[in-house]
């Protein structure tokens, strides 16, 4: 049997860079290699499209191994023979067959339907949600305003694009997010109104708004994932974050009690799967999660993160990562699906996906050019 040649896709000129190359380095060491082979692409931090074998391994990352960016450049291209990649170096071999991608990116300016309008234009069967849900989801103030109207709970909010704020609908103490970044980068927490000026300033260094609500001060966070196949969407299993800090910060998710290794995410204390949670609130959490996939049309491996406010007794939605770290395969290992097979699931309904999409009419015969007087002289 022909393996299918697969390109891995991560990094990029994102904050959120480092973490692209963790999840990539975990999905590297989980594909079966009896079916697939591996060819990793990675975006440097000025967006070069580079691969290399070194490139699969973390201690290349790790210890500042050199690339040689001249010898390493490829471009992605379709011809007679399908998809391929190609060396730019002088010397380069013709083109190598590239089967399907797996966008592996996190944050603004790439997770936000940047790849996958490169993908698109290529016509390249890619494992993520296409361009316009991931660019809708990116911007958190647009995403509240397409749940709202389908009846999904979100916390009230305002938009903020300049220091100056006036006519704020709630009261302290309030929550202060960068509209696009995920990882919890850049978000604030704003106790007096006199910090907003200073706190905005800096958000606007990493993005052009920001969105600031209520802050709940009794709540409990969880996450849930949900992988859409042919079938359908199927939701993973329910984490509960253990919260140590008023919001679940960077430093939380990715540098405290917490050994990344190739294969696993060990040693996280702060989540509970399965989340101890009522049967009720289990379903509603579930249900939500597949609405939203639903509602938003997103494909691939995709994660909601909820608020559940412990007063009121109401679960809001507070995130949605169409491209989730690490592809949040340890909530569908709780279910029974392992990493390696949940990697096989994604590809084979990428690929059905696909087929499907190339039936679709993409022309239009027109004799719009050969009017006369088409161009005023």
């Amino acid at each position: 049997m022909m393996k299918l040649q697969l390109g891995v896709l991560f990094g990029g000129k994102s904050v959120e860079h480092d973490i692209s190359i963790i999840t990539a380095v975990q999905v590297m060491k989980n594909l079966d290699d009896t079916l697939y082979d591996i060819i990793p692409l990675y975006l440097d931090k000025d967006n070069l499209l580079l691969s290399s074998p070194y490139l699969k391994d973390l201690k290349t990352f790790q210890l500042g191994v050199p690339i040689d960016k001249k010898r390493c450049r490829v471009f992605l291209y379709k011809d007679q023979g399908g998809y391929k990649y190609r060396f730019l170096h002088k010397r380069c071999k013709n083109g190598a067959k590239i089967d399907l991608i797996l966008p592996l990116v996190h944050g603004m300016g790439v997770e936000d339907g940047t790849v996958a309008g490169m993908l698109e234009m290529v016509g390249i069967p890619y494992t993520s949600a296409e361009v316009g849900p991931s660019a809708l989801v990116q911007d958190k103030a647009w995403t509240k305003d397409v749940l709202k109207r389908h009846g999904i709970m979100c916390l009230p909010f305002i938009e903020v694009r300049s220091e100056t704020v006036s006519d704020i609908p709630f009261s302290l103490p309030l929550i202060l997010k960068p509209a696009h970044l995920g990882s919890s980068i850049g978000i604030e927490i704003i106790r007096e109104y006199e910090e907003l000026p200073e706190k905005i300033s800096q958000i606007l260094l990493y993005d052009d708004k920001a969105i600031l609500e209520p802050l709940l001060t009794n709540f409990r966070e969880f996450n849930c994932a949900v992988l859409k196949t042919n079938k359908g969407y199927t939701a993973s299993e329910i984490e509960e974050i253990v919260m140590q800090n008023t919001f679940y910060a960077f430093s939380d998710k990715y540098e405290k009690n917490q050994t990344v290794e190739l294969s696993k995410i060990t040693g996280a204390g702060n989540r509970q799967i399965p989340a101890k949670i009522p049967i009720e609130l289990k379903k509603e959490i579930e249900e939500t999660t597949v609405k939203i996939a639903e509602v938003l049309d997103l494909k691939g491996i995709v994660r909601i993160d909820y608020l559940y406010d412990k007063d009121r007794e109401n679960l809001y939605v507070n995130e949605i990562n169409p491209i989730p770290g690490s592809l949040s395969f340890y909530l569908f290992e709780k279910k029974g699906l392992s990493f390696p097979e949940l990697l096989n699931q994604l590809i084979k309904s990428t690929l059905i996906h696909h087929y499907q999409k190339q039936k679709k009419i993409t022309s239009f015969s027109s004799s719009v050019l050969n009017k006369n007087n088409l161009i005023n002289k």
